[in-house]
């Protein structure tokens, strides 16, 4: 699959295009970025050139937008999309316009989001066009809706979102009209899917910054709206403190285990079945949220018990919650020390070792299948565990010793 663009391939892209006769331009948060002094990890094009246009002038495009414009360009395994200055028409979904009218620059800054969003950069004339003000907020370090607010995040609610993320993420707060918007609209949120929501979620919660992401999506009265689970008892301010200890590690899943962990687990399938999660993801949050209350006792359970937990794929992300949720309980780590400890002295060939007596071995001893069957095998399995069999011989006895005693083994 292509990965995004770096600035060289864009500029050929670009350049592509003026030298065709078209006006291009670098557009929205890579001219941000490059104002900003940061380095930007997506580039793209606004021009005056129509997706059928940009097919005709290279060899690998992809059409992904005809009715809005955008075109994908493909070049050496990198893509750069590439979408005709345009006005948006009515929107009636609060997501997409019912149509666009192809236009001018000035015109397609005015259609988007927020004004430190809706500059453009001609490198060839190493100039920067701003016709929404967006330098002046990049100056004043704030967030500001291009034209009237609620206007903006009626074509697409999403966008108070996004507005939350870049204020987090740029350290730059919002200006007082657009967040009055904001907590007037943010019941408009509901109407997005699923999926655009964790999508921003996840760019909020890789961060360090994801407590202070959270806390103000609360302020705004937008994380009622997406996660309402959460609110009407104490799981909001115990699950902001344990991201707030979970951040640093910039582990999404983790900080998203942090977050969702004292829900139960019906509840927790839910919300990953309507964000669109991966299975896996699911997986991690339901086995860390089963496990999340062990952590006193931990350091003492059966060594079998303990290596089970040592050998589940998310063991590092559960040892990480304990820590979180230890210092939360107690304001210490004495306990999850110990744990570690414990787990630093296993053999790593010693946590989930072949079994030495597997189920072909008690059908050859005329076990019938049935639930003692599977019982049989976890109890040699644990016993093994435990070390009190270390050798295959030894495993075969303790099995004919236990089908021996076993009414209806034969």
């Amino acid at each position: 699959m292509a990965q995004a663009a770096n600035k060289a391939t864009a500029l050929w892209v670009l350049r592509r295009l003026r030298e065709a006769g078209f006006e291009a331009l670098f557009a929205g948060g890579c001219v941000r970025d490059m104002l900003l002094g940061v380095r930007s990890n997506d580039y793209d094009i606004a021009t005056s050139a129509t997706p059928r246009e940009v097919r005709k002038l290279f060899r690998h495009v992809l059409l992904v937008g005809v009715k809005f414009g955008v075109a994908m360009v493909i070049h050496q395994r990198q893509r750069v999309e590439v979408t005709t200055f345009r006005s948006d028409l009515s929107y009636s979904d609060g997501r997409r316009p019912d149509g666009v009218r192809f236009t001018t620059a000035r015109q397609d800054a005015l259609r988007r989001d927020f004004t430190i969003n809706g500059l453009f950069y001609d490198p060839m004339a190493d100039q920067i066009l701003d016709y929404v003000g967006g330098r002046r907020d990049l100056e004043r370090k704030v967030i500001r809706a291009i034209g009237p607010a609620d206007k903006r995040f009626a074509e697409d609610y999403l966008r108070m979102v996004r507005a939350v993320r870049f204020s987090v993420r740029l350290g730059f707060p919002i200006v007082p009209a657009t967040a009055k918007a904001i907590r007037r609209l943010a019941p408009k949120v509901a109407a997005i899917s699923g999926e655009r929501i964790f999508d921003e979620l996840k760019k909020m919660l890789s961060l360090s910054s994801a407590a202070q992401a959270l806390r103000m999506l609360a302020d705004c009265r937008l994380a009622e709206v997406i996660l309402p689970e959460l609110f009407g008892g104490d799981d909001w301010p115990a699950a902001i403190r344990r991201v707030e200890l979970l951040a640093g590690k910039r582990d999404f899943a983790l900080t998203l285990t942090g977050l969702l962990c004292q829900l139960p687990p019906p509840t927790i399938s839910a919300l990953c079945r309507r964000w669109g999660a991966s299975n896996d993801l699911r997986g991690c949050i339901l086995w860390c949220a089963e496990n999340l209350s062990r952590w006193p006792a931990a350091d003492e359970m059966p060594l079998a018990g303990f290596k089970r937990l040592l050998a589940g794929r998310h063991w590092q992300k559960l040892l990480s919650l304990w820590r979180a949720q230890e210092r939360i309980q107690t304001g210490r780590q004495i306990a999850c020390l110990r744990i570690a400890r414990r787990a630093a002295a296993i053999p790593a060939n010693e946590i989930a070792p072949p079994p030495l007596v597997t189920g072909e071995d008690l059908k050859d001893m005329s076990l019938r299948q049935g639930p003692r069957f599977g019982q049989l095998l976890q109890q040699l399995y644990d016993e093994q565990l435990e070390q009190r069999l270390v050798s295959r011989q030894a495993a075969l006895a303790r099995a004919m010793e236990l089908i021996r005693d076993e009414p209806n083994s034969t």
